[in-house]
């Protein structure tokens, strides 16, 4: 029997490809090789099926942000980490990628940078308490600047950017020598706002052996 979390991700592959407006049940219910009424049995509507979609990956976004939150390191290398883990989450999780999507196209649904910006917030707060921000430089900014460089990349990445540009050779953020010079930007952008050298290597931000379904399950 074809479960909730089958549904949830074909959904989230027709949106991330085509977009809201585009998408109709019939298409879902072809995607995930049901009849649209198995698909209408457990979501009623369209808007109640990628509500659910858009939700899904904004909790998969908050729980890496905090998973980040808990790393030991300098706040200020944190929030660099941040970054990386969730240009990783982007490229590897296609419901994490239509939440974002839909948070743009779907009307009521939550501005996606409110799933991981207030931690990212918080991590600049300790670095500025911690004389880790340069003189004249607010937690504000930085955390302004941060949301650009992260909503910019996703949308590079979504518009056929070519992968050397966004990340690794994948077209994501994750490992190579595009992520490599992706990280090496995240230090240039965050340290230049920095009373501090760059660190030597961190741990890496943390990452899931392979794409997750909507179950959570890896594939």
């Amino acid at each position: 029997m074809l479960t909730r979390s089958a549904l949830l991700d074909a959904a989230a592959r027709e949106v991330d490809a085509h977009g809201y407006g585009s998408v109709a049940m019939r298409h879902v219910a072809r995607a995930a090789d049901v009849t649209t009424g198995a698909l209408t049995f457990h979501f009623p509507t369209k808007s109640d099926l990628f509500a659910e979609v858009a939700e899904l990956g904004l909790t998969r976004m908050r729980e890496r942000a905090d998973e980040v939150a808990r790393l030991p390191v300098a706040p200020l290398r944190r929030i660099s980490l941040l970054v990386l883990a969730l240009l990783e989450l982007l490229h590897d999780d296609v419901v994490a990628r239509a939440a974002v999507r839909l948070s743009r196209e779907l009307p009521g649904t939550g501005d996606w940078s409110d799933s991981w910006l207030p931690v990212g917030r918080e991590m600049l707060r300790r670095a500025d308490e911690a004389g880790q921000l340069r003189e004249g430089v607010t937690p504000d900014a930085v955390a302004e600047m941060t949301l650009h460089l992260v909503a910019g990349t996703e949308m590079c990445a979504h518009g056929g950017a070519p992968a050397s540009d966004v990340g690794d050779g994948d077209g994501g953020a994750g490992g190579g020598a595009g992520g490599a010079r992706f990280a090496a930007l995240c230090d240039l952008l965050l340290y230049g706002a920095s009373a501090l050298r760059p660190p030597g290597p961190a741990p890496d931000p943390p990452r899931t052996a392979s794409p997750r379904t909507a179950s959570g399950e890896n594939t």
